[in-house]
């Protein structure tokens, strides 16, 4: 059973969710008394624990399968039509973002950001919260790597693309740091880049799709979704095939009448006493995990490589065993086939040279198993790159045995023709 999602209209006994007096932080006891007070809540025997990240939520006793772990109203959700209206009613941004059209993340990032700037404000409604999340020194994207880090993953698609998120991260920064100066030049001198950072990685590595919070929910992002942060639906790590489901509920029979409509997580498997309780982040490649969320799998049985041939707009995602490969080979074989309709044996052992040539090129420039600079690396850095490049690694060479194949196919096709064909090492 992967991770589902459906509704429910069911009342649940408010009395299993309620504060632990085993949190181990203050910021955490208020989070949970605040989450009680409006209607949300954790499971009773879900334990907060501080870890090098952040926090872990683990079993206190045993809990059965089938578990509702926690619980948000839809009305804590922070969303950009939260944010914009939380802001306005603090500065005079109207004029200034209707120029600039900002983005759902310059929104969102912003109003966290605020919760900073501003120590207290009735206008902000989220201070529990964010006073859980991790600080800065804890979060491990690309954007957080030293300089160093960084360039040890050169050579690898991730690095080009931490770069280019930054640029992009920059600009938007600058965009609301103008916007938030002229409203008031103390609040822009505030808003630092590592502000804008922290709480835009929050939400890359926390949020789901706007589309989980609709009458008729559903957790793929199409071009109309955006980010939404759910708090405590947010807070449990990712388990790989984690049997969840994400279920919203509402108080009365009526779902028309959308009267404090909550969002809850279901975990399906069993859990143990000490046990960390686990979300389901979806399918996810090592690439997106690192860049997103600051971590990585062993083996990432999910991990994909993008290719893209010179000249063409065409991407090609690729899986491990050259899942995928068939679109990126016919790609390669059309370029050099010389008759449209036909491709002749030539052209297919063309095409698994091209190939085998471009491979060859990728693999070389993937960073080195030894580095004398990896001394340097923190180590749970060190770890995401080993995992990373040996993701990207085994998805290259089993392509070039893909292409191997049907250069091996296109011999065969010109022996059926009565053509020898040696092959020249």
């Amino acid at each position: 059973m992967g991770a589902t999602l459906f509704r429910r209209r069911t009342k649940k006994d408010p009395s299993v969710f309620h504060h632990n007096t085993m949190s181990t932080t203050a910021n955490v006891v208020s989070f949970r008394n605040w989450l009680a007070e409006h209607g949300g809540g954790f499971h009773r025997q879900a334990q907060f624990v501080e870890v090098p990240s952040g926090f872990s939520i683990l079993a206190v006793s045993d809990l059965p399968a089938d578990t509702t772990v926690v619980e948000c109203p839809f009305d804590l959700a922070i969303t950009e039509e939260l944010a914009q209206r939380c802001l306005l009613q603090i500065l005079d941004l109207k004029e200034e973002v209707e120029i600039s059209g900002w983005t759902e993340r310059q929104w969102i990032s912003l109003y966290l950001c605020c919760h900073w700037i501003f120590e207290k404000s009735s206008h902000l409604l989220h201070y529990a919260y964010v006073k859980t999340l991790p600080s800065a020194s804890k979060l491990r994207t690309p954007l957080h790597f030293t300089r160093l880090e960084l360039e040890l993953f050169q050579g690898t698609n991730l690095y080009g693309a931490a770069l280019d998120r930054e640029r992009v991260w920059r600009a938007e920064w600058s965009q609301c740091r103008n916007a938030l100066s002229k409203a008031n030049p103390e609040w822009g001198s505030k808003f630092s880049w590592e502000y804008y950072l922290t709480a835009s990685t929050y939400l890359s590595s926390r949020a789901f799709p706007s589309s989980l919070l609709s009458p008729a929910p559903s957790l793929l992002s199409s071009p109309d979704t955006k980010p939404v942060l759910l708090p405590g639906i947010d807070a449990l790590n990712h388990g790989r095939k984690q049997p969840v489901s994400w279920v919203v509920s509402y108080a009365d029979s009526d779902v028309t009448s959308r009267k404090k409509p909550k969002i809850s997580l279901v975990l399906h498997s069993p859990f143990t006493q000490g046990q960390e309780l686990l979300n389901n982040y979806g399918a996810k490649p090592n690439s997106e995990l690192i860049l997103g969320y600051g971590f990585a799998l062993s083996q990432n049985p999910d991990d994909t490589i993008v290719l893209k041939i010179g000249g063409s707009n065409e991407r090609w995602e690729i899986g491990r065993s050259a899942r995928g490969a068939e679109g990126l080979w016919n790609e390669i074989l059309t370029s050099v086939q010389q008759t449209p309709e036909f491709s002749s044996y030539e052209d297919q052992l063309d095409a698994a040279s091209t190939m085998l040539d471009m491979l060859q090129a990728l693999v070389d420039r993937l960073p080195p198993d030894r580095d004398d600079r990896r001394v340097n690396m923190r180590p749970e850095v060190a770890i995401m790159l080993d995992y990373y490049v040996e993701g990207q690694r085994d998805i290259l060479e089993s392509l070039m045995n893909f292409a191997h194949e049907k250069a091996r196919l296109a011999i065969d096709q010109a022996r059926a023709e009565g053509i020898e064909i040696v092959l020249e090492d």
